[in-house]
């Protein structure tokens, strides 16, 4: 064990060295080398913190010019987890402590707290993360398209969820009903379509992970043949 411990020491010695140089990708393997041989180990957490906001923040994920939130707050899915507050709030706490300046001695700790305050700023105001997820193309409006306005949603839409399928590639998912009537991008395709609720799933072919479709499928007014 006590070599196990002065392996894992040194591990994360070389960690540190070049995080300092700012070689985050090798730096973040040493960590990961010395937390797997000593899992216990203080200061292995803390350096993975930091390296991977800091890659997060890279000028190759930027969303219009800014940092991709929900990655510097290590979310995996943003889509499903864009109406998730207790996700983001949960991880938020749980970077800031690890992150702090006053508890980690690393370098660029102090930045990549910064980071993460300023996630927590835009995911965690309405109005800035509803533009943010625009940015990200998470959603774009909300209309209704019968009246022109806006729709109202209730309690217990954002509760349930609904089935929609993309009109470019047949695809089917389901979503919160809080994004139905959104526009939303396929996850599939990547296309932008509307996402209109369709009220059952189509047949599946028997022993096959495929299913019946026809024109009359999607619905009318809203896609055009």
């Amino acid at each position: 064990m006590n070599g196990n411990r002065a392996e894992a020491e040194r591990l994360l010695g070389i960690a540190e060295k070049l995080l300092e140089s700012r070689d985050l990708n090798g730096s973040k393997e040493f960590a990961i080398l010395a937390q797997e041989t000593e899992p216990l180990l203080e200061g292995t957490d803390q350096i993975l913190a930091v390296v991977d906001v800091l890659l997060s923040s890279a000028s190759q994920n930027l969303v219009k010019n800014q940092p991709n939130w929900y990655e510097i707050l290590q979310i995996e899915d943003p889509e499903q987890s864009s109406t998730d507050n207790d996700l983001i709030k949960k991880q938020y706490r749980r970077l800031a402590l690890l992150l702090h300046p006053d508890k980690n001695r690393f370098p660029f700790a102090d930045q990549a707290f910064k980071f993460v305050l300023d996630a927590w700023e835009v995911l965690s105001t309405p109005s800035k993360k509803s533009q943010f997820d625009r940015d990200l193309n998470l959603i774009f409006t909300k209309v209704d398209l019968n009246q022109g306005r806006k729709k109202k949603t209730t309690i217990n839409e954002k509760m349930a969820t609904f089935w929609t399928a993309c009109p470019y590639c047949y695809s089917l998912h389901e979503y919160p009903r809080v994004y139905q009537e959104y526009c939303i991008r396929c996850q599939n395709c990547q296309r932008a379509f509307h996402a209109a609720s369709i009220p059952q799933l189509p047949p599946l072919i028997p022993g096959k992970d495929e299913y019946y479709c026809c024109w009359g499928f999607f619905s009318h007014g809203i896609y055009w043949w």
